[in-house]
């Protein structure tokens, strides 16, 4: 690998579903994150830990069904995260369906994993789209701090999301832009709402009825993934959505060799063909409080250089409970209805 090497033991079981992330300074949640895809799957984990100082690579190294890469010393996060999942994936899974999550999103499939493989096998599809779902408590985000002092699990401690609603609250579901498209192919559709969109994007400007009639009767999570968009879909999903943040994830895949992600794996080079299921990652995001939110805007991981989690240092959101009237209780998948779905007809 030009950019990686491996730390320690190769675990890696080529029959286990490979589970490719990367880590840094996230031993609050590691734990978590283990036993969630330990519990949905038999995993196979590869995990580049870039550079943590807070004991993630001594957990790891205890870890029987965790291979560990780190950063060759010319290679950093900014510049090519793409490629370190990029190397290893072209190594280790090739042909394999692969699941993509970041350290802090928990996967929620439809139906159980081993039925939905062979689903959308069936179907002939490559990927299936994974729609991001903010969780969060009760609580200020200034005061989201894990783990909890209480003994709660991850879930117990943040287990608010955003459900369903009609626009401008709740998910849609929208076609992506030619030019978009030009450059990195899948996904066709992405999925933008929940707590992020409440929090950082004022509601749409410009929302006259004719736009308003496409959002609520042709952007919906139970329309078709792979329908071909018109003009005015496209249009309107520009006008309306440009600037929002992107809730989507290409998070179970079957990698092709060469493939790269447009940085994080919310977009890809290659054309992929899209399941019609819908899948969830849980996500995450503060579990470490105001702090946490300094160390991220400081190094500037996510996207547009952080920018979003600079806007909240600015403003008063850190003091302010995210739970609304459209909030409900996380209790398991079947909450998600209405947001996941599984292969049509099956």
């Amino acid at each position: 690998m030009r950019n990686l090497e491996r730390v320690g033991p190769d675990r890696h079981d080529p029959e286990a579903l490979p589970v490719v992330v990367l880590a840094h300074n996230e031993a609050n949640i590691l734990p978590d994150f283990l036993d969630h895809y330990r519990r949905i799957c038999r995993p196979s984990f590869l995990i580049v830990d870039d550079r943590s100082s807070d004991g993630t690579a001594e957990f790891l190294a205890d870890q029987p069904d965790v291979t560990v890469f780190r950063p060759l010393p010319h290679s950093h996060f900014k510049t090519d995260k793409a490629e370190w999942r990029g190397e290893i994936m072209d190594a280790l899974c090739a042909g394999r369906w692969s699941l993509v999550p970041d350290l802090d999103e928990h996967f929620v499939p439809p139906v159980a994993l081993d039925t939905l493989i062979p689903q959308i096998e069936a179907e002939g599809a490559e990927v299936v789209l994974t729609i991001m779902i903010d969780m969060y408590d009760d609580r200020p985000l200034a005061d989201h701090v894990y783990p909890d002092p209480r003994g709660l699990s991850l879930a117990e401690s943040f287990p608010f999301f955003d459900t369903q609603d009609d626009f401008p609250q709740g998910y849609i579901m929208r076609p992506v832009t030619p030019k978009v498209l030009a450059l990195n192919p899948s996904p066709p559709k992405i999925f933008n709402g929940g707590a992020r969109h409440r929090i950082f994007y004022p509601k749409p400007k410009g929302a006259g009825p004719v736009a308003q009639w496409v959002v609520r009767h042709r952007f919906g999570l139970d329309r078709p993934i792979n329908a071909r968009a018109s003009w005015l879909d496209r249009r309107v999903s520009r006008k309306l959505f440009s600037g929002s943040l992107n809730c989507t994830k290409l998070g179970l895949l079957k990698w092709k060799t060469g493939m790269r992600f447009a940085g994080g794996p919310h977009k890809a080079d290659t054309a992929l063909r899209c399941s019609e299921a819908i899948a969830a990652f849980l996500h995450y995001p503060l579990t470490r409080g105001r702090k946490g939110v300094e160390y991220i805007a400081q190094r500037g991981q996510h996207a547009d250089d952080s920018e979003h989690y600079k806007r909240l240092l600015e403003g008063g959101a850190l003091e302010r409970s995210p739970v609304f009237a459209g909030s409900k209780r996380y209790s398991g998948p079947g909450d998600l209805a209405g947001l996941i779905r599984g292969v049509p007809g099956r």
